[in-house]
């Protein structure tokens, strides 16, 4: 979907990166959906009939119709490990994006194959060795820039803010305006599918999170980054050694006018 706003682009808590509508506290409806090109997990092959005329006919006997665009996508490698290691390794973020997500409906169960999108809840039913191996390939092929474990990191640092999280990672932008305002980036143009100096920490892969954070909030605590948790905290507590101020001291910090006016609404 070209150029989408990343509101009509990030999933139903029920998974779709399309409605509108949403909530922080994550209503059971967060979608996660393939964007743009579809994975098909289970690619289906057509066939094509060429019918011949007979023999008083004198007809031109039918050509068998080219393939359609459709087949061409049904003829798709099925995601694996194998195939994101692959376009990691070649720098395609983009497709290495949309196989992660391609990935997670997969490995979340049968159901979610059917539906082609993942449920908040299914994320449980996703083995910890199995998001593990997806986080190791994107930090291994981002010197530690990009992954799942990286944005739960950053998510945390933001007191698990999704908004303030969102712009840390450069999933909103900041706008020219005299007052400082933000707006969701556009699926897919203005986001980075390269990795540069200014690419920000934990921009990739994208989740959606069109009606609500839930779908997110499952994958970052999942059990697979429970070392990664553990570290965080033991971070955390020097940091508040060293400067006097534990987390829950920002807990009833307000948050600026300009974060309150958003909508969850994020749809990459």
């Amino acid at each position: 979907m070209a150029n989408a706003s990343l509101q009509s682009f990030l999933l139903p808590q029920h998974h779709s990166f399309a409605s509108t509508g949403g909530s922080h506290d994550g209503s059971p409806s967060a979608l996660l959906k393939p964007s743009t090109n579809t994975f098909r997990l289970h690619p289906n092959t057509s066939r094509s009939v060429t019918t011949t005329s007979t023999t008083n006919s004198s007809a031109p006997t039918p050509v068998a119709p080219a393939a359609s665009a459709a087949a061409e996508k049904d003829s798709s490698p099925a995601p694996s490990l194998d195939l994101l290691g692959r376009q990691l390794t070649a720098g395609d973020y983009r497709q290495a994006d949309e196989t992660t997500r391609a990935l997670i409906i997969d490995l979340a169960g049968e159901s979610a194959r059917r539906r082609g999108y993942v449920f908040f809840s299914e994320v449980q039913f996703i083995s910890a060795e199995d998001l593990r191996a997806i986080d190791e390939l994107w930090k291994e092929h981002s010197n530690g820039k990009f992954g799942y474990s990286v944005q739960r990191r950053l998510w945390e640092k933001s007191q698990r803010d999704f908004t303030r999280f969102f712009i840390r990672v450069g999933w909103m932008k900041k706008l020219d305006t005299e007052v400082e305002q933000y707006n969701y980036r556009a699926f897919p143009d203005e986001f980075m599918w390269e990795m540069k100096d200014d690419t920000p920490e934990g921009h990739l892969p994208l989740t959606n999170a069109l009606r609500g954070t839930q779908l997110l909030g499952n994958i970052l605590t999942h059990p697979a980054f429970q070392e990664e948790n553990q570290e965080d905290e033991a971070a955390a507590a020097a940091e508040s050694a060293t400067t006097g101020q534990t987390k829950d001291d920002n807990k009833g910090r307000e948050r600026p006018k300009f974060m309150r006016d958003f909508k969850p609404d994020y749809s990459f």
